[in-house]
């Protein structure tokens, strides 16, 4: 019939009815039917107005929520790594004071270890009239370490028996002034120095008074009626860098009468 879809019934062969139209149909303007198919299957054009996209304002607006997240993720890591690193300065700052502050315990103890078999206990922690590096005798605090120490260097190989004194100065700090007994020149030479610590800003000393039970600090040794030296209780050190002060406290080994240790 003119004019009406054909369809087909093979369902091998059989076609859409509305993708295929007979030929020759005046109605639809067409004259076969790959042009009938190429008609219904062209896509419609839309207007221009409904094509995606983003306006000028949107792209603005999203620039600056952008600006504003990243400069607020900048804050914060900026923050947190300032914390970060106050925190670390202060933990290496207390640690370094602590190591020196227990090392030279160690020390003290060594030399109050090695003055036991004396008598009388030579060597041990005491206050002396000592040499100091640029000439001249200047009162510290004077101990013996019978093996030396990791801290000392020496002109070619490391010497036992050596006599050490410990001493602040202003320029240099903590420093330890020692030199060896088996030395040629031990009576006559300027000893060496060792530093211990930059950061050390003071050194003083503690005394107990066993008449009237008080506890007083001092600038320098102490010396009795007789002219002889009295033992501090304690010795105090204090440490500063830049905005960070600390404190550490080392108690003197106290020699007492007993069987050596061997």
């Amino acid at each position: 019939m003119k004019g009406c879809a054909t369809f087909s019934s093979n369902p091998s062969t059989a076609r859409s009815p509305w993708l295929h139209w007979s030929a020759g149909d005046p109605a639809r303007g067409t004259d076969s039917p790959a042009s009938n198919y190429r008609a219904l299957a062209a896509p419609k054009s839309r207007p221009r107005g409904d094509e995606g996209g983003f306006t000028l304002i949107e792209v603005l607006l999203a620039l600056a929520l952008l600006a504003a997240l990243l400069m607020a993720i900048n804050q914060f890591v900026f923050s947190i790594t300032e914390a970060w690193t106050k925190n670390q300065d202060r933990f290496l700052f207390v640690q370094h004071t602590r190591a020196v502050t227990r090392h030279l315990d160690e020390l003290l103890r060594a030399a109050a270890a090695g003055a036991r078999g004396h008598t009388p206990a030579a060597g041990a922690p005491a206050g002396a009239e000592v040499r100091s590096p640029e000439g001249g005798t200047v009162d510290l605090l004077a101990f013996d370490l019978p093996m030396g120490d990791r801290l000392l260097t020496w002109p070619s190989t490391p010497l036992p028996e050596v006599q050490c004194a410990l001493a602040w100065r202003e320029d240099d700090g903590l420093v330890l002034y020692y030199k060896s007994r088996l030395e040629e020149d031990f009576a006559d030479a300027n000893p060496r120095m060792a530093v211990l610590s930059p950061f050390a800003t003071s050194l003083t000393y503690d005394y107990y008074d066993t008449t009237t039970e008080l506890w007083s600090t001092e600038d320098s040794l102490q010396k009795d009626s007789s002219g002889n030296y009295e033992a501090p209780r304690r010795i105090r050190i204090k440490f500063k860098r830049k905005n960070q002060e600390y404190e550490e406290t080392i108690t003197l080994p106290v020699i007492t009468e007993g069987l050596p240790g061997y």
